[in-house]
């Protein structure tokens, strides 16, 4: 029977299943009255008095169960403030901190604590770059795009590749969060109106092609960026470098407007610390002459996809732009070391 002295009633199925399941309470299905505790003016409140196509307009699915979760964990608070429910029939769900200045991690219990969805997504995420590198090899055995690409690479070949694009890969991972479900459900949502998945896949493997294609423009097949300086035309030079300073310029402006002070220089400082790391090579070249330098366009293309960590349109265009030519340029000529002792 209902509760007496309650505002709201919440009809049966309201959670996705009876009253009371999984919430520890007992008694036969019916209506369950919320508290006047959760006032109709609350965000959950609102939600759940709102029709079901409502719902599904004003939010998306990942955050319509989110807060239909809180809600029913605040019921069930209620519930027991009430002498409703057994005080040890729920506890409130330990969520994993991810501030290392707010650690509530319970040392002391042995379990596996670390998410099977997170394994799930970092095997998403590394199928696609397996996947995305023999595309290319396919492309260069049986179209010769790009032109000089390596036809005939052998398994040991591939497997030094593989080494390379599959630890970097998960470096990429850690530094995008593609790592964590919530990310990768952000990326690959099917849904309609956005369709971010669509527009994350058809430029993640269309990009690749498109790159290697590039190849066969005659200003553009000689480029490249090496120790004796600039050989080619210069146009592709300009456009990376206005390129590159767009991109990074779009995501330190999302990463100061849209974090506290010290998620932006965690942001900050971390990506300065990749930076560096890549212009050691440089300085290394400088210092000795008996090393050859080659900024290969694989390294461009992690350097760019490493920015991508927002769930915004023009970085997940980045993630996937910048991810393809990383992956392109290992698959299509080798994971070539940027600096290398010359050969006598």
């Amino acid at each position: 029977a209902p509760v007496r002295g309650m505002a709201t009633t919440l009809p049966t199925g309201t959670f996705g299943a009876a009253p009371g399941a999984g919430l520890g309470l007992a008694g036969p299905p019916g209506d369950v009255e919320m508290s006047s505790a959760m006032a109709p003016d609350t965000p959950g409140a609102t939600l759940l008095m709102m029709e079901p196509t409502d719902r599904m307009e004003r939010t998306d699915r990942m955050e319509l169960l989110a807060m239909c979760q809180q809600q029913a964990d605040q019921l069930a608070l209620v519930m027991q403030q009430l002498g409703l429910m057994d005080a040890t029939a729920w506890q409130p769900p330990q969520a994993r901190s991810t501030s290392i200045w707010q650690v509530r991690c319970a040392f002391r219990t042995p379990e596996h604590t670390v998410s099977g969805s997170q394994y799930f997504a970092l095997f998403i995420w590394v199928s696609l770059l397996v996947a995305q590198y023999f595309l290319v090899r396919e492309v260069c055995t049986a179209f010769h795009i790009p032109r000089d690409c390596r036809a005939n690479q052998g398994p040991v070949q591939i497997m030094g590749d593989m080494q390379y694009l599959l630890s970097m890969g998960v470096v990429l991972a850690t530094f995008t969060g593609m790592h964590w479900p919530d990310r990768l459900a952000y990326v690959f949502s099917f849904y309609t109106p956005y369709c971010r998945g669509v527009v994350f896949l058809l430029l993640f493997l269309g990009m690749a092609p498109a790159y290697g294609a590039l190849k066969e423009i005659p200003s553009l097949a000689t480029f490249t960026l090496s120790d004796t300086g600039i050989e080619g035309h210069h146009t592709p030079l300009i456009a990376s470098l206005v390129g590159a300073a767009v991109v990074v310029f779009l995501h330190i402006w999302l990463a100061f407007c849209h974090n506290p002070l010290k998620g932006f220089l965690a942001y900050l400082v971390s990506r300065l610390f990749l930076f560096a790391f890549f212009a050691a090579y440089w300085v290394i070249k400088c210092q000795r002459q008996d090393v050859v330098f080659h900024f290969h366009h694989y390294a461009w293309g992690f350097l760019m996809a490493s920015l991508a960590e927002f769930n915004h349109p023009m970085s997940t265009v980045s993630l996937a732009c910048g991810t393809a030519v990383f992956v392109q340029g290992i698959a299509a000529y080798g994971a070539d070391p940027i600096i290398a002792y010359a050969q006598a």
